[in-house]
Order: structure tokens, then sequence, then C-alpha cells
């Protein structure tokens, strides 16, 4: 369903949907994008309690996030993929405790969808939120939310909207001279409850449909396996130049952003990115809860001519 224009006012819906109260805990990533933490201080003030689960050298170890749930956790929220050093979490198996404990599962997945797959009925999660822009190659615009079949029909929607009324013939519903506000009440089922009851930017929406169009003809099979592929030759080209990869070794924790630094410190990394940036090599500056460095990207659009080119202008810049 759409939820509003980004990946914020989806989490928003799903977040006051669960509605934690005093005497509730959630449970977030101290490396997770900052919208978790306001939203985290959103609760705090309601009394709710703000369990964070902390990194070791940009990992989790998932018997960390077990140690944090218990019966009164009523909300876990992370990414899939962490921001920062693209860090990948089997948000499957934190799932399936977070489910044990009767808490639901709100998913941040605009790292991954559009270049890895995220299939929400299988992996076991209440909500998943995406925006139009990043890995979906959209304009931004567009908030889109999936929900378990237990959200629906556990939840109520947290703030309908006029278009969120159940109307089957619009046209008629307008010419209707005998509806009153009083009898507004009755607002669509399932998933369609929680859409946003507004109007939407159709260029964006156009945008999206032709961003989907162009990634299902490929195949999200293929788009994944091009860009772990990618991926394995970025991190293989910045080893080649001696440079430390913080980004975590394993397969399983990959996705298409890697994490790195040249030598030096803060500053010379962020200067790094700022000269990689004006030679058209297109990386950021990112960090957080101590994890920092140069952030570089592969979709299934970029070419190993793209990796080669990221490893040449790094050589410049030792030059």
């Amino acid at each position: 369903v759409f939820t509003g224009t980004s990946t914020t006012s989806a989490i928003q819906v799903a977040v006051d949907a669960v509605s934690p109260s005093k005497g509730d805990n959630v449970v977030i990533a101290d490396m997770d994008f900052p919208l978790f933490y306001v939203e985290a201080k959103r609760l705090s003030s309601r009394g709710v309690e703000v369990r964070v689960a902390q990194n070791a050298d940009g990992d989790y170890e998932l018997d960390q996030f077990y140690e944090l749930i218990d019966r009164r956790t009523r909300a876990v929220m992370v990414s899939s993929v962490i921001w920062v050093n693209g860090l990948r979490l089997d948000v499957a198996e934190l799932a399936k405790v977070a489910h044990e404990a009767g808490a639901y599962v709100i998913v941040d997945a605009i790292q991954q969808a559009g270049a890895l797959r995220v299939d929400a009925d299988r992996l076991g999660l209440d909500f998943v939120a995406v925006g139009s822009q990043k890995w979906l190659m959209a304009p931004y615009g567009v908030g889109a939310l999936c929900v378990s079949r237990r959200a629906v029909e556990e939840l109520s929607p947290p703030r309908p909207g006029y278009l969120s009324l159940a109307v089957k013939d619009w046209d008629a519903f307008w010419a209707d001279p005998s509806k009153s506000p009083a009898g507004w009440t009755q607002v669509e089922e399932g998933a369609l409850k929680f859409e946003y009851g507004g109007t939407f930017p159709p260029l964006s929406l156009k945008g999206l449909a032709a961003s989907a169009s162009l990634i299902n003809e490929l195949g999200v099979e293929r788009a994944e396996e091009v860009v772990l592929r990618l991926r394995k030759a970025l991190v293989e080209e910045l080893e080649d130049l001696r440079l430390e990869v913080l980004s975590p070794p394993e397969a399983r924790k990959a996705s298409g952003i890697v994490l790195f630094r040249v030598p030096g410190g803060l500053r010379e990394n962020y200067m790094a990115a700022m000269r990689l940036r004006s030679r058209g090599v297109m990386v950021s500056a990112r960090g957080a809860a101590g994890v920092w460095g140069i952030r570089a990207s592969v979709h299934f659009p970029n070419r190993e001519e793209d990796v080669e080119a990221l490893g040449e202008a790094l050589r410049g810049l030792r030059g």
C-alpha cells in the first residue's frame, strides 16, 4: 500500500499502528538510520522504554537482540540493510524471536528493495517500508508499506484519510447529495486500510511504475546476482589497493553497499570522498555509532568498468 511521500511516512504509519504505550519497550540498532532514533525519542516521551543493540565493529550478533526482547517488547524496528556499511541483517531469524515474544517487526528496506530480493511473507515481517528513490531508481515522492496478515487482522490504521473510505463508485459518491460527515465511517478493509488517504504526486507514481517495470524485466533474482557480483569485484579492487574494507565479509551479510577507508583519519576520508565526487565518482562519507568511512554502492545498471573507474580515481588521489 502507498503511505505517503517517503520511507519515513511508511515507518510512521507502522509505528502508530503498533502504538507502543507506557510500560512497553521497543528494540532498535545503534547503527541504524536516524529515522528510528527520532521514532524512539517520540515513543520514549510516552513512557516507552527504548532498548538499543550495540554494534561490534560494524556487525551485530543476533544474541544481542535476543537479550533485549521480552514479553513487554511491542516492536523490533530495524533496517534490513544498514545504511552506513551495507550490513544485511538476518531479519527472518530476528522476526522468529520477536514473534515468540508477541512483538511486531517493522523493517526499513529502502537499502534493499530494488537491489536484493525482499520477500516479506517468507521472512515473517509485519511491516516492510520503502521509498521510491534509492535502489528502486524512481523519483522522490512515494512511500510504500507491505503489511502482514497478522497486522491487518490485529491493528487499526492510525490516521485514515478521505480516500480510505470504502467507496466503490467515487463518481456516484461525489454526486450523492445525501452524504454527510456523520456517515463517513466505513474505511477500506485489508491492507488498504493502512494506505494514505490523500492524493499522490502523479509524476512520482509514473516514475516508480517505469522503474518497477525495468527491474521486473530484468528479474529481481538476476538484479541481485549482478549486484553481489559487482560487490565482490569492488571489494577485490579495494583490497588490491590495500585499503581497509569495513563491511562484513560474509556473503550472507552482503549488500550493494561497501564501506572503506583511505589512510588517515575522519577528515582525510571526508576530503577523499569530496575529491572523488569532484571527479565524477559518486561516493559518500558516512558514519554512525563509531563506524565511519567512505561508502560506495553498486547496482545492476553498473558495469565492471565503473568499479575499475573507482579504483583508478583512488590511485589518482595518491598522486
